[in-house]
């Protein structure tokens, strides 16, 4: 489970004389959905987000009114309202990399048969932006937007090694890696270690890291420039795909998508 990003601190906030305090509290009200399995009441989000109740009150009321929650008469409740999503999708329809990946991306999956994504960077974290499923995913699986730590999978990996080493040593410092399975990685030496390897074989590959019998593979996709925009990369059943396949079979497939995608 991943921890929502900190607010900015009220020292940030008075060097930056067009931030907008207020604002920023609102957004922790939506943010405080991030990792709710069902609806928050109000003493929850107000115990989330720090805020004290009267205001935590005042932004659902704000956010109901505009249909980013929904209110349960009975239980007096919230959850994320469907505007939440209209917004995921006026990003998805309108970002170029997503409509010029996706038609590629949809092509190795019917090709391979394996669920395929792509991710960026956010911080020390990586969201997923296309999520196609193969027939054995769950619900959750499947859908884009989610956010997990970088350093624990095949994608986040390869989004890393953008970075320098002390940048990511700094922030495996910061939020202290746990692990999922009894086969994550979790020393930040060891992490920095596959990063390096990532860095220098141009791909990526996991075993067992986020869920056990899982393989990953991931390549990065790349600008004009040769600056990194996302990572694409494959998830499989360690069964089906031990390691020497995935880089036999998956590894290729990915380069020559990624290929594919840049000269789109």
């Amino acid at each position: 489970m991943t921890t929502p990003p900190p607010p900015v601190t009220a020292s940030a906030d008075a060097d930056d004389p067009l931030f907008v305090a207020s604002l920023e509290k609102g957004m922790r009200v939506l943010d405080a959905f991030r990792d709710a399995s069902d609806s928050l009441g109000l003493t929850d989000i107000a115990t989330i987000t720090g805020l004290g109740k009267s205001a935590t009150q005042r932004f659902i009321h704000t956010w109901e009114r505009l249909g980013y929650l929904v209110k349960d008469a009975a239980s007096r409740r919230y959850r994320l309202g469907p505007r939440v999503v209209e917004l995921s999708y006026f990003f998805l329809r309108s970002d170029r990399l997503v409509s010029m990946a996706a038609p590629h991306l949809v092509a190795l999956r019917d090709r391979c048969g394996l669920a395929v994504h792509m991710s960026v960077l956010a911080g020390a974290d990586m969201i997923y932006l296309l999520r196609l499923p193969s027939r054995q995913m769950t619900l959750a699986e499947m859908l884009p937007g989610r956010r997990m730590p970088a350093w624990c999978n095949s994608g986040g990996r390869m989004l890393l090694t953008a970075q320098d080493d002390g940048a990511i040593r700094e922030a495996l410092r910061r939020a202290p890696p746990r692990a999922f399975t009894p086969r994550t990685v979790v020393d930040p030496e060891a992490l920095l270690a596959l990063v390096r390897q990532a860095r220098e074989d141009g791909y990526a590959l996991t075993e067992d890291q986020v869920l056990q019998n899982q393989v990953g593979a991931a390549v990065l996709l790349r600008d004009a420039r040769d600056a990194p925009l996302a990572s694409i990369s494959v998830r499989a059943s360690r069964h089906d795909y031990p390691i020497d396949r995935l880089l036999s079979d998956i590894v290729p497939q990915l380069f020559r998508t990624a290929q594919a995608i840049q000269q789109a």
